[in-house]
């Protein structure tokens, strides 16, 4: 499987992102076995943590550099704070670079860089997993909220050495190196032909690396959030709901959005002026915006945000063992959509299950979790009384005046 990284220059410093990031178990280090398994993979370039618990690797890198630096453990080394933390940073081609760390370590999956709407995406899904939790946010874009400002050429700066990407040699060399060695000892060639078997079968007889153990810590870690995303979150949300006045100080409630962790309510004007309403916001509101038109300033709409932390009392799921099985849970997932939709429901969607997080050796997997997606569009009379199974969860719920609103989300289950 080919795995490209991308080099990205800032003045001299060449760094890399894209890398695809393992966990090691504990009793396994960046050792000689290690590294012949990355190159029986076919990688050619690797970097590790300083604990060396986890190893980033690809096997190609367009116009690498002698000297190139890991993105992301340059960032865990010199600019991390400890904790959930999400690096989101503008980069040269007009591209955007998006990298989340958890205790100093790369989260794997998040080494990332590529257009706005894919780097837009992977910030959805990492607050979606992360809800509910405590996250340093820093960038130079905006995209994040309470954004700690920092910009790309401050922080890509003076890496060291801790961040510095291996080469993974070949051993095309050592046949060569040997035969030279044996032919001055006067041993001859035929000995070195002999000679390199040995190593070839050794080598070949070393079983691939595991995936199961890294797999399984990764998942585990994010079931253990799975009750932050589901009813305490849609509880949150529609709390709020009942809360909003339908107008305020002369503007009128138009569409309310909400998703992880906060909504957002878009008003327009009736009679009011700018003033008036920010003069005397909404209660709970945490900022307000206006939505300029193209060319009539006066038709503008105002938009407030509002923070919907979860309130969960404990954790449910905490390991792949605690989910329904797919076939009971995508049966349990049908049903309760195709009973919503005797009840007023429309525009019901259930998407198959896939496996979730899939690293690039999926086939090896024991014990595999599945995530699918769903969505519905039910009445507001439904809201206040609806119960999301509890192995799912909710990512988005979008409500305008036609007494309708929109509801999606996920849910996860293990193998049969």
């Amino acid at each position: 499987m080919i795995h490209s990284a991308t080099g990205v220059q800032f003045d001299q410093h060449h760094f890399v992102l894209g890398m695809e990031w393992r966990l090691l178990p504990p009793a396994e280090k960046i050792i000689r076995h290690t590294i012949d398994q990355l190159r029986k993979e076919g990688m050619k370039w690797y970097a590790a943590s300083t604990g060396q618990d986890i190893v980033g690797i690809c096997d190609t890198i367009p116009n690498a550099r002698q000297t190139m630096h890991s993105a992301a453990l340059h960032l865990a080394t010199q600019w991390s704070n400890g904790g959930l933390e999400l690096f989101v940073f503008g980069v040269p081609q007009q591209r955007v670079a998006v990298v989340a760390l958890n205790d100093r370590r790369p989260i794997p999956g998040y080494d990332f860089v590529g257009t706005m709407s894919d780097a837009r995406a992977l910030i959805d899904e990492f607050e979606s997993i992360q809800r509910g939790q405590t996250i340093r946010r820093v960038g130079d874009l905006g995209l994040l909220a309470d954004e700690e400002k920092l910009s790309a050429h401050t922080v890509f700066d003076e890496p060291r050495s801790s961040s510095r990407l291996r080469k993974i040699a070949t051993q095309q060399w050592m046949p060569y190196a040997l035969a030279a060695a044996l032919l001055v000892c006067g041993l001859g060639g035929a000995y070195y032909v002999m000679a390199g078997q040995p190593t070839e079968q050794v080598l070949d007889s070393q079983p691939p690396p595991d995936p199961n153990w890294s797999y399984n810590q990764q998942v585990n870690q994010h079931l253990e959030k799975l009750d932050t995303q589901g009813q305490a979150q849609y509880t949150a949300w529609t709390r709020l709901l009942s809360q909003l006045p339908l107008t305020h100080q002369g503007w009128v409630l138009s569409q309310v959005e909400c998703q992880t962790g906060n909504c957002s309510a878009n008003w327009k004007r009736q009679f009011g002026s700018v003033d008036d309403f920010f003069t005397r916001s909404p209660l709970q509101t945490t900022n307000i915006q206006t939505l300029e038109t193209e060319k009539d300033l006066l038709a503008q709409q105002l938009q407030t945000r509002f923070d919907t932390p979860p309130q969960v009392a404990g954790a449910t799921y905490k390991n792949a063992s605690d989910l329904p099985a797919n076939q009971q849970g995508s049966r349990r997932i049908a049903s309760w959509l195709q009973d919503l939709s005797l009840i007023g429901a429309e525009k019901v969607q259930l998407e198959k299950a896939q496996i979730w997080m899939a690293p690039a050796d999926a086939a090896m997997l024991k014990s595999p979790v599945y995530k699918g997606t769903w969505s519905v569009e039910l009445p507001l009379g439904l809201a206040a009384d609806l119960e999301v199974p509890p192995f799912a969860t909710v990512t988005s719920l979008k409500a305008s005046t036609d007494k309708h609103y929109q509801l999606s989300g996920d849910y996860y289950v293990r193998a049969n």
